[in-house]
């Protein structure tokens, strides 16, 4: 290296020096990155306000009775999976309450039109509650007509998908009783409902009261479609059920009825990249 080279490499080092110099110093002078968004809440703080809140007594009577059953209605609609079990042990203890469950009933009934969670959240409450005036309203709710068009959304009649949810729910209800007069609508749903949905509710719904029994299979099986027999082997995941425990009871149920199996996975080829033009052309000789 010459003396010339040897002064040009110096000045280009002196000027990277400074320049990394300059960049170190507005660094500095920068304020720290900060968040400007609020301290994320975790999911069991947000659940405190909701596990503090005390449910309305449902011992009252008259008037207040009904204001009672209004505003327990909100509070099992904003209780966690946690109060579950003492949402379901209050409701039975309302049991004997006529005025709670006609409320219950006439709420039902309004929310359908208006509010379809709540007049589900509705009809489980007075599946739970095991009442003579439950067991009739969701009777009632059941035998509703069903609406034979509407409009058309997907594929489906939105209003068909609507109600046939709700009176899958009121199956539900009604085979949770288990006595002789409920498990008749029960089976009458599993063969002559027009809705597929509750079809299919009301099988499972029967076999899981029945606790899966053959005895259970065997009534059903008088009563079910041909083509909906499938119903009989659908797989429910318990809770807290392994996901191992539920692949293997859904391994059975794919060699029950391959049919059902899903497509076998192809690997996808991989498209050669088009070369760019002018690419392959001869050379120029």
């Amino acid at each position: 290296m010459g003396p010339g080279e040897a002064i040009t490499a110096l000045l280009l080092a002196g000027c990277v020096l400074a320049r990394e110099g300059s960049e170190q110093a507005v660094r500095k002078a920068e304020p720290a990155p900060h968040s400007v968004d609020p301290r994320i809440t975790r999911p069991s703080e947000l659940d405190k306000p909701r596990l503090e809140a005390k449910a309305p007594s449902l011992a009252a009577t008259g008037p207040e009775a009904v204001r009672a059953a209004r505003a327990f209605i909100d509070w099992a609609g904003a209780a966690t999976i946690r109060q579950r079990e003492e949402v379901g042990r209050l409701v039975s203890d309302a049991r004997g309450s006529r005025e709670v469950a006609t409320t219950f009933c006439d709420e039902a009934f309004r929310a359908a039109k208006a509010d379809q969670s709540r007049a589900i959240l509705v009809l489980s409450l007075l599946g739970e509650m095991r009442s003579p005036i439950g067991e009739d309203c969701l009777r009632k709710l059941l035998h509703e007509p069903f609406p034979e068009n509407g409009t058309l959304a997907h594929g489906e009649i939105v209003e068909q998908t609507a109600v046939g949810m709700l009176q899958a729910k009121a199956v539900d209800g009604l085979a949770y009783l288990r006595s002789a007069k409920a498990d008749d609508d029960v089976l009458w749903a599993v063969a002559k409902h027009p809705s597929r949905i509750v079809r299919a509710e009301a099988i499972a719904a029967y076999l899981w009261n029945h606790d899966d029994s053959a005895d259970a299979r065997a009534v059903l099986q008088r009563h079910v479609r041909r083509d909906e027999t499938i119903f009989l082997d659908r797989l429910r995941r318990e809770p807290e059920e392994a996901a191992e425990v539920f692949n293997l009871k859904l391994g059975e149920f794919v060699k029950a009825h391959p049919e059902q199996a899903p497509p076998a996975v192809k690997r996808a080829e991989r498209k050669k990249r088009p070369e760019p033009p002018g690419t392959n052309k001869p050379p120029v000789r």
